[in-house]
């Protein structure tokens, strides 16, 4: 398989991070100022490749980055079922709604141990693999947090920067794919084999490797990110850090059963 200098992808990689860069691009750029034309639409619709691609890139990198310090390699692959829901939310929605996770990812050690051997540092337990996932909707927050920043001099394209980083981040943190069978697994078998069949958006590494980082995590990307839209900076990650803090504990206590410092002496966070 090929491979390229560009964030160490292989050619079809990045042929399908193309591919949902134009699929994201397009379900952005249905909402747009000015004039409803063809002409404005596709002056938008450039942008939008513009503003998707460097956030698709930021988060491919910071994914690459976390992944190297911990001797693991991710790969993205194109969904082609989400690049459809992609598309089919924006039209119907007429852009209002955009399913913005049509790739899927794969987070593999470098190294593989054989029995007897130890080193810690060859092996990427689930908690590792979580922070490899997290840190790419990480990055797409952070670009998101940059553009509310340059909003007074970037305007209209900082807004634009900020929901499809706030999307980029929220849905690729949402573990859709693994727990949806877990539902429909019990109703029918069909449906589950096929739900099971469906690769992994960033949201099930983060969720099945800590829970408790997911929430925490997840609240804070929907909240901040929404307030982002309306409030001003501080007020949005004041907000958002006192409702996931509390989401955070509430889970540790209903839903894990222990207080957390229990959690942390037993590694399970």
């Amino acid at each position: 398989m090929a491979e390229t200098n560009l964030l160490n992808t292989s050619s079809e990689e990045l042929r399908d991070l193309i591919i949902a860069t134009l699929v994201l691009a397009f379900g952005f750029s249905i909402i747009f100022p000015g004039v409803a034309t063809l002409g404005n639409w596709f002056k938008y619709f450039v942008l939008d490749v513009v503003l998707v691609g460097i956030s698709i890139f930021i988060h491919e990198l910071v994914h690459r980055a976390v992944a190297a310090r911990l001797l693991a390699t991710v790969k993205s692959t194109l969904w082609r079922t989400g690049a459809l829901a992609t598309l089919a939310t924006s039209i119907i929605t007429g852009g209002l709604f955009v399913f913005a996770a049509p790739w899927a990812v794969t987070i593999q050690p470098r190294y593989f141990i054989r029995p007897g051997t130890i080193n810690p540092k060859a092996h990427i337990g689930p908690h590792d693999t979580a922070l490899i996932a997290i840190s790419g909707p990480a990055a797409n927050f952070g670009l998101a947090v940059l553009a509310k920043l340059l909003e007074p001099a970037l305007g209209i394209v900082a807004q634009e920067l900020i929901g499809i980083n706030v999307a980029l981040a929220v849905f690729n943190l949402f573990p859709f794919f693994t727990v949806f069978p877990i539902i429909f697994a019990r109703l029918t078998p069909f449906v589950g084999e096929r739900l099971r069949a469906t690769p992994y958006v960033e949201g099930e590494f983060v969720f099945f490797g800590s829970r408790p980082l997911w929430a925490f995590t997840f609240t804070f990307f929907v909240i901040g990110g929404l307030s982002l839209l309306f409030l001003s900076l501080a007020t949005s990650l004041i907000l958002a850090l006192v409702l996931s803090a509390a989401i955070w504990l509430a889970w540790f206590y209903f839903l894990e059963g222990a207080a957390p410092y229990e959690m942390l002496k037993k590694e399970k966070f």
